[in-house]
């Protein structure tokens, strides 16, 4: 009897715990721990890509599966540049309160939205949402946003230039530069300057500067500049900066944006030829006097010039016949000199100054068949006319033949 009380002793309290082991979730009591399970999903950025300079919309999805009470679920988005807290919203957030119900899953949207700064680069950027897990931790998890500022940008295509090769001592050379819009936006009021190093500057005003007005998505104009190059500009590539100011299709705002760009501008080597001196013969030119212009010519560029030669222009208001109006000089290297000589006759009635002869030097640069001219000036200083011997002598003439006479009067008068 007793072998059978025990047996159903037994029996009964593994019932009993196999019972206690049978309740259903809902019913164990909470002794202060819960346990809950939040899942996070990005359900939609808008627009997608994001524009710069625009807002965006950001929603997502969460997902709490839980079993206890949350008091206040808290989310905190993280959005570091390009992302900006300007739309009157804030990086905190609160669902409020969760608490149990039937539902083994509660659904949410959290919203935020942005603003894409203006200058935000093409690309993926990273945002990070954290929240409070209801047990005194918190949980992070990162989501990438796209991007893709639709705004034009620019870049330089083709230079062409006129002359074709760019020299040392070069007025009003002509620059087009083509300006491409790459970007996904039409530009408006589209301006272009042209900032130059030293060596050069704009050939008049405002030449270094170009009015483009709308350049289409996709699209390009050219922009024409006018500048001058320096004496003495060496061979090589000078950096020039062209500065562009546009305003965004559709800116509410009128607000124009500046872009720079690098523009390399190349300088050819060349010959150039100068007038080094100039000598007279005879040393001082009076007017009525056949003059030898002795003239100096020296190459002071980079290049040889083959066939160099000099030739004179008259100048129907300058007192001068010329005899010989051009000579030939020969090759010169860099640093040679060589002489033209240039015969002439100064007329009568020249004023005494200084004469400026305009002057054509020209060559061929060697193994280019390219033809170089220069023009130039030679200085002519004619002095007064010299009087002559007869000129001096009639005065003193003159005073001796009035003293004979007044002699011959007086002589006269005593015989009297």
């Amino acid at each position: 009897m007793k072998k059978v009380l025990n047996k159903i002793l037994t029996i009964l309290v593994l019932v009993f715990c196999m019972s206690l082991l049978a309740l259903p979730a809902e019913s164990t009591p909470s002794v202060g721990i819960s346990v809950n399970t939040i899942n996070v999903y990005l359900m939609n950025q808008d627009p997608d890509p994001a524009d710069s300079g625009k807002y965006i919309d950001l929603r997502w999805r969460v997902v709490v599966t839980k079993i206890g009470t949350i008091d206040d679920l808290e989310f905190y988005l993280d959005a570091g540049y390009p992302f900006l807290f300007e739309a009157g919203d804030s990086p905190k957030k609160s669902l409020g309160k969760v608490v149990p119900s039937n539902e083994m899953e509660h659904y949410y949207v959290l919203h935020y939205k942005l603003r894409v700064a203006g200058n935000a680069l093409k690309g993926e950027h990273n945002v990070s949402l954290r929240w409070n897990d209801g047990s005194g931790g918190y949980t992070e998890k990162y989501f990438t946003l796209y991007v893709d500022p639709s705004k034009p940008d620019f870049t330089i295509g083709a230079l062409r230039t006129s002359p074709e090769r760019l020299v040392q001592d070069t007025d009003e050379a002509l620059l087009k530069v083509d300006i491409a819009n790459i970007g996904s936006e039409d530009a408006e009021n589209v301006k272009t300057t042209l900032a130059l190093p030293k060596g050069f500057e704009a050939s008049y005003a405002y030449s270094d500067e170009d009015a483009l007005g709308t350049i289409n998505e996709s699209g390009s104009k050219t922009a024409h500049f006018y500048i001058d190059t320096a004496e003495g500009l060496q061979p090589g590539e000078y950096n020039a900066t062209i500065i562009i100011t546009y305003k965004e299709e559709d800116n509410e705002d009128n607000e124009y944006r500046t872009k720079l760009l690098p523009l390399n501008i190349p300088i050819k080597g060349s010959p150039y030829l100068v007038i080094e001196s100039v000598e007279t013969s005879p040393t001082k030119v009076y007017p009525n006097t056949y003059v030898n212009l002795l003239i100096n010519v020296k190459n002071i560029g980079s290049e040889e010039v083959d066939a160099a030669s000099l030739r004179m222009f008259k100048d129907s208001t300058q007192p001068f016949d010329f005899d010989e109006k051009s000579d030939f000089i020969g090759k010169l290297k860099p640093g040679e000199s060589g002489e033209a000589l240039i015969r002439l006759q100064v007329k009568e009635d020249a004023l005494p100054k200084k004469y400026l002869l305009d002057v054509e030097l020209r060559g061929v640069e060697t193994n280019k068949d390219t033809v170089v001219l220069f023009s130039r000036t030679a200085p002519l200083v004619v002095y007064p006319a010299k009087e002559s011997s007869i000129s001096l002598l009639l005065p003193i003439g003159v005073i001796i033949v009035a003293a004979g006479v007044i002699g011959i009067v007086l002589y006269k008068k005593r015989r009297k």
